[in-house]
């Protein structure tokens, strides 16, 4: 009996210092804070917009910047750049598209690309020639996506769309944009064969130390998909010999500049007549594929109707 009394003592303190071990877990729980939540992953918004000013001193960049659609109103307003080496390529004037970085500790620019640059700017590689309705295009040579050295004048009795693109370009709204809209070009193309025979397509890389023929011809491969047929039939793949760069550059009115391992550059795509000269220039992307094949579609309709003029001589394609 005594054994039992004993045993039921023992077991009353067992469970008594339980539950002070319990009651004195609960004021450390209820005063213990939240797990931190995970940090909010950046949101990423496209500007368009001029550099109207630069502050050196604090990494900023002052732009008047283009309405953001759900994000923000146009307006000109300060934005920091975390890298400051890109402040010495950028100017007063130039025109740039970024990428705004909006996190909880703020906003900063990222991925600045200068579309045209200003007069304030930085001496860019190229000129600012830009090039005219009628104006004689030189027969410059390149080196095509198997090696061959290629010229001009070749594609002369056809309407030749020419863009310049590199390979590396990380930004979607750029050369690989550019790529996409040629690619569609190419397969719209395909669909009617009458216009297919008289326009031709070159795609011109301003980046000879990375885009060799083998580079090129993979680049093209990527675009299959898209055209649904041999990407070298009608459209060709070519490189500017660094030597003559500089004065392709001047010519279609675009700049490139290294840096960082990319380019930093404008963009530029011009429609050629078949006498080889220029019919119509875009100094950016703010063109659909649409719109180049009305413009080849008009020149032709006006070369099939007139007989006098730059453009006006009678059409005779080759395939």
């Amino acid at each position: 009996m005594r054994n039992g009394k004993n045993f039921r003592l023992v077991r009353a303190r067992i469970y008594f210092a339980l539950l002070l071990a319990a009651l004195a877990l609960i004021p450390a729980a209820c005063s213990s804070k939240p797990a931190p939540a995970p940090a909010q992953s950046a949101r990423r918004y496209h500007l368009v917009g001029k550099i109207v000013s630069i502050d050196v001193d604090h990494n900023s960049l002052n732009v008047d910047g283009q309405e953001i659609p759900g994000f923000m109103a146009a307006m000109t307003m300060p934005y920091p750049v975390r890298d400051a080496k890109l402040l010495a390529s950028l100017g007063p004037g130039d025109e740039i598209t970024a990428d705004v970085v909006v996190t909880d500790d703020g906003a900063y620019l990222e991925n600045i690309v200068v579309t045209k640059k200003g007069a304030g700017g930085g001496k860019p590689t190229g000129s600012s020639h830009t090039p005219q309705a009628g104006e004689k295009v030189p027969d410059f040579a390149f080196l095509d996506q198997d090696g061959k050295r290629i010229h001009l004048a070749s594609y002369r009795g056809n309407v030749l769309l020419l863009t310049f693109i590199y390979t590396r370009c990380p930004f979607p709204d750029f050369c690989p944009l550019v790529s996409k809209n040629f690619a569609q070009i190419y397969a719209s193309l395909k669909k009617d064969p009458a216009l297919d025979s008289k326009i031709r397509l070159l795609s011109v890389s301003f980046d000879p130390a990375h885009d060799t023929p083998a580079v090129l011809k993979q680049y093209a491969a990527t675009l299959r998909k898209t055209t649904g047929r041999d990407p070298f039939d009608r459209w060709t793949f070519a490189v500017v010999p660094a030597k003559d760069l500089s004065k392709v550059a001047d010519f279609f009115g675009f700049f490139y500049t290294p840096e960082n391992g990319q380019i930093t550059h404008s963009m530029s795509t011009t429609v050629i007549s078949p006498e080889g000269t220029v019919y119509k220039w875009y100094e950016d992307t703010a063109w659909s594929p649409a719109d180049l094949l009305q413009d080849a579609a008009q020149f032709l309709q006006q070369g099939s109707e007139r007989t006098a003029g730059p453009h006006t001589s009678a059409v005779v394609p080759t395939a």
